[in-house]
């Protein structure tokens, strides 16, 4: 059985791994916290404030639920767009890559250069709602979204699941 990925990675891909760890993680709680505190102060001191407290409010509402997502979104655009010009002191845009999963294990064909990584290699696989991350080092993962997955992914994570087991692998699917 095999499992072949051709695609580009785009800005929106790494904002939903960011937007997930950022809500995953002790940071998520944080930003909780200010959020519904942000609700409630609106709630209840909307009509007694002032203009510029009302603004206030407004703005501490906004840095949580439109600011910091409209940031990671920034900062991603900006890494895609500093590997494309191989400014960024990676190894430059790949551009299209593909992924194949395999008997042996993972396969990638990028820029002209391939990687082979069996399966006893793949650290974790993170299961997300929109998204799986097959991570092959501490620091590297390949993102997989829905758009890419398509109508294969509930056999796709089957099968991962199966020969992670198999290889007795880390954690994750």
């Amino acid at each position: 059985m095999e499992f072949r990925y051709r695609y580009k990675v785009k800005a929106s891909d790494i904002w939903q791994v960011r937007m997930y760890y950022a809500y995953a993680s002790y940071t998520a709680v944080i930003n909780i916290v200010c959020i519904i505190s942000s609700i409630v102060l609106l709630l209840t001191m909307w009509k007694s404030a002032e203009t510029w407290f009302r603004l206030l409010m407004i703005i501490f509402f906004s840095l949580f639920t439109v600011i910091q997502p409209l940031l990671i979104y920034l900062s991603c655009r900006k890494q895609i767009k500093e590997r494309s010009s191989g400014s960024g002191g990676g190894e430059g845009d790949p551009g299209e890559m593909e992924l194949v999963f395999n008997e042996k294990g993972l396969e990638i064909t990028a820029g002209g250069k391939n990687e082979k990584h069996p399966w006893k290699d793949i650290i974790a696989v993170t299961v997300r709602p929109t998204l799986v991350v097959v991570y092959t080092g501490a620091d590297r993962g390949y993102i997989l979204t829905n758009r890419v997955l398509s109508d294969t992914r509930k056999g796709f994570l089957d099968f991962v699941r199966e020969k992670r087991k198999g290889s007795g692998a880390g954690r994750g699917a």
